[in-house]
């Protein structure tokens, strides 16, 4: 039975909110003499002046009993309007299966390939999966990645579920995301900022009334 990206990252409450995966203001971008507390690093990409990013994701996904690795890639938008959009692929028995999310306008809307037209509900989530909300923040060190120097801070969503964050030190601008939950795992690596990508919501002809 496919298995609908939506349903999957509701029951992880996979923060993508849209997120708006982190974000700190750029114009402080000299180092702090001390370090920040891992609560304040999970609050810099909130701060930050990303207005949009581009994001590669890897997933391994289990579904009852089902499971299977998955691949793609997302934009999230922070202003005007908080929003995102997704799409991953996978092979499930030989066969090749897309599934595309968009966050917009407190509504989610999924697209998977048993059903032509996009379905639509309330969403759950917040349309940036940059946003590192989490409570009981832990830090666990300075890494380098390929955009620069990020702290490492780990914590838990307001489900309760695990995920670590990586924010670019210098600026606060998010840089790698990573959640699991009921054996599923998600990870979202950004690459590019502010290239004004936009999103909408599908056609009204296009949503299963």
């Amino acid at each position: 039975m496919p298995v609908s990206i939506g349903d999957v990252i509701a029951r992880r409450s996979l923060v993508l909110s849209t997120a708006v995966l982190l974000l700190s203001a750029c114009g402080n971008a000299a180092s702090p003499a001390t370090l920040p507390s891992a609560q304040e690093i999970l609050n810099k990409p909130d701060k930050a002046n990303v207005k949009d990013a581009h994001f590669t994701l890897v997933a391994h996904i289990v579904s009852g009993s089902i499971a299977f690795d998955a691949t793609g890639d997302g934009i999230i938008v922070i202003k005007p309007q908080q929003a995102s959009k997704f799409t991953m692929q996978t092979t499930v028995a030989g066969q090749n299966l897309k599934f595309e999310e968009i966050i917009i306008g407190g509504k989610e809307y999924d697209l998977s390939p048993d059903n032509p037209r996009w379905t639509v509900k309330s969403s759950t989530t917040s349309s940036n999966p940059s946003s590192f909300k989490g409570t009981g923040a832990s830090y666990l060190g300075k890494e380098s990645l390929t955009l620069g120097k990020a702290w490492h801070v780990k914590a838990k969503d307001d489900s309760g579920n695990p995920f670590e964050a990586w924010v670019r030190e210098s600026d606060g601008y998010p840089l790698k995301y990573a959640s699991a939950s009921q054996g599923s795992t998600f990870t979202a690596t950004f690459d590019r900022f502010n290239t004004g990508e936009t999103i909408s919501a599908p056609p009204a002809s296009d949503i299963q009334q």
